[in-house]
């Protein structure tokens, strides 16, 4: 596993937070940023796409937020990307089972994966593992 993993856990529920948030400490991640709504990362990523010691090595990404969806959010995410100067894995995480929710997330190339609430340990700890790998 890569070591000082960032993690940015973009969610409005708070109790999905808190459980992703216990679960990366169950597995040694300790450095997660939690994040209400996609405007703030978003103009994190625009302003400090040259300086990848701020930027999140992964983002777990839910996908209904109010003000700006995960959806809308990638859009966003897709015409800053090429400017970026680090590797951004993003994961979906999302409480929809909807099927077409899932494919779209996963046609999406800048999207690793997609996960429905919550991430079960071993799922997220093979998720984490696997980061040394990329």
């Amino acid at each position: 596993m890569k070591e000082n993993l960032l993690v940015w856990n973009i969610d409005d529920d708070d109790i999905s937070k808190f459980v992703m948030k216990r679960n990366l400490k169950q597995i040694s991640v300790l450095n997660v940023i939690d994040f209400p709504d996609s405007l703030k990362p978003l103009e994190i990523l625009s302003s400090q796409c040259n300086n990848p010691e701020v930027l999140p090595d992964i983002i777990f990404l839910d996908l209904n937020m109010p003000i700006i969806n995960g959806f809308q959010f990638l859009e966003d995410f897709q015409k800053i990307n090429e400017k970026i100067e680090k590797s951004i894995h993003i994961f979906m995480v999302s409480s929809s089972l909807n099927s077409n929710d899932v494919n779209r997330a996963k046609s999406i190339p800048e999207v690793s994966d997609y996960f429905v609430k919550p991430i079960d340990l071993k799922d997220l700890r093979m998720l984490i593992e696997n980061m040394g790998e990329k």
